[in-house]
């Protein structure tokens, strides 16, 4: 595991007291805390960290490494970052999702989505990512993330489900394939398997296609300045208020295929507000 996945899984921790058995599946998580403050600072420098990781494809990256010219690397990534003012931009959001993917849930990209953007005026179009996991016996699930990187959790909510059962249409998928097919990756430390590609150019039918959207959603949370450690208090305060959260998620209905499993991920934040804010101030030191 690369440095970088390993430190977040350090500074994020997924919580499983929180009881839910009704809609769609919930993976709540929350950061942890250091001196008494809850360690936003150190997300934001570990997302800068994760940022050619997210932006340049594996041959780029490793041919950047190879020069040793650290500042060029984060140059060229940062031009795959749009240009739109941070409430309007998607793209670290995205590049939370990608963080949380590769260090919790073990799988592998094929298609850096960030480059296939024409114009850094633009926004990255359809799904947020673009991974797969491969199980032991050569069977395949496809990941396609949705992130709403937002202050308000009903707000995520609502937008999140709109936007997933728009892109869960079966020719919105179709689509979709079509242009990540020519795009993939193939490099020396990720085997992508025949039959990814077999989906993806549609040699095989969508319907058999194991299809996996995990859908970050990020929020402002009043109850994190009322601890100072992840704690039994903490424990037990959290464990109210994820409930509730999933109330809210379960008050959605969404009309899904059955060869698509969609769950949440959830990521309670002090001020999102003043990390989008540490981030814009990151990437003008690079523009």
């Amino acid at each position: 595991m690369k440095k970088i996945y390993k430190r977040f899984t350090r500074l994020a921790c997924r919580f499983d007291d929180a009881e839910d058995s009704t809609g769609f599946d919930k993976h709540p998580f929350h950061l942890d805390y250091e001196n008494g403050v809850y360690r936003e600072a150190e997300l934001v420098k570990l997302i800068r960290g994760a940022l050619p990781h997210f932006a340049l494809t594996p041959d780029e990256y490793e041919r950047l490494k190879k020069d040793d010219d650290i500042d060029e690397m984060y140059r060229t990534a940062f031009k795959r970052i749009s240009e739109a003012k941070k409430n309007k931009k998607g793209d670290y959001g995205e590049l939370l999702l990608f963080l949380i993917l590769k260090s919790f849930y073990k799988n592998e990209r094929f298609v850096t989505k960030v480059k296939l953007r024409s114009s850094t005026k633009e926004q990255i179009k359809g799904f947020d990512c673009a991974h797969f996991v491969a199980a032991d016996d050569g069977s395949i699930e496809i990941w396609l993330g949705e992130v709403k990187f937002y202050k308000s959790f009903s707000g995520a909510v609502s937008d999140v489900l709109d936007e997933i059962q728009m892109h869960i249409d079966g020719a919105y998928l179709k689509a979709e394939f079509s242009i990540l097919a020519p795009n993939i990756e193939y490099n020396k430390d990720v085997v992508v398997p025949d039959q990814l590609v077999e989906f993806l150019d549609g040699s095989i039918s969508l319907d058999k296609a194991k299809i996996v959207i995990p859908a970050l959603v990020t929020y402002d949370c009043i109850d994190i300045v009322k601890h100072k450690q992840c704690g039994d208090e903490f424990a037990l305060a959290f464990k109210k208020h994820f409930e509730d959260r999933f109330k809210t998620i379960n008050k959605r209905a969404l009309d899904v295929p059955d060869n698509i499993k969609i769950f949440f991920i959830l990521l309670p934040l002090q001020d999102v507000t003043k990390i989008k804010d540490s981030l814009e101030k990151m990437e003008e030191l690079y523009r």
